[in-house]
């Protein structure tokens, strides 16, 4: 074979290795919906994220929390695998405002720690639609 031949074989192969390539790119990930509810009551106002447990998994995703239901759509990028779960709810407190700064506002975490900063909610996130139901109580 002469060097036009192999110069067409070396070029057949780069543009097959970069089309390969191109369709490896990141994909938009899983999407998980639910509901949360609170004493029998669905949640409202409140915020659910999903924390990644392995390091090498994607970047934590974040839904609000409304009547008791969420919404993570695959393109937020929420990966597969394990996450730990922390939801959120943030109510006013009894005073108006911080006695040091009017424009603070004083607020009361509704939702135990074992729910949010000291998480015992593990969930395993499959490709494509996901389904997440939570269940909390406060005592």
């Amino acid at each position: 074979m002469g060097p036009c031949g192999r110069a067409a074989e070396w070029a057949t192969l780069l543009l097959a290795c970069l089309v390969s390539l191109a369709s490896c790119g990141p994909s938009a990930g899983a999407a998980v919906t639910g509901q949360v509810t609170l004493d029998g009551s669905p949640l409202d106002d409140a915020t659910i994220t999903f924390v990644p447990l392995a390091g090498g998994q994607r970047q934590a995703a974040w839904a609000t929390i409304r009547g008791g239901r969420f919404v993570i759509p695959a393109s937020n990028g929420l990966g597969t695998g394990q996450f730990r779960v922390e939801i959120r709810a943030l109510r006013s407190g009894g005073d108006k405002t911080h006695q040091n700064d009017p424009t603070l506002v004083s607020a009361k975490e509704v939702v135990p720690s074992k729910y949010n900063s000291h998480s015992e909610l593990i969930v395993d996130i499959k490709p494509g639609e996901d389904s997440a139901n939570f269940v909390l109580k406060s005592k």
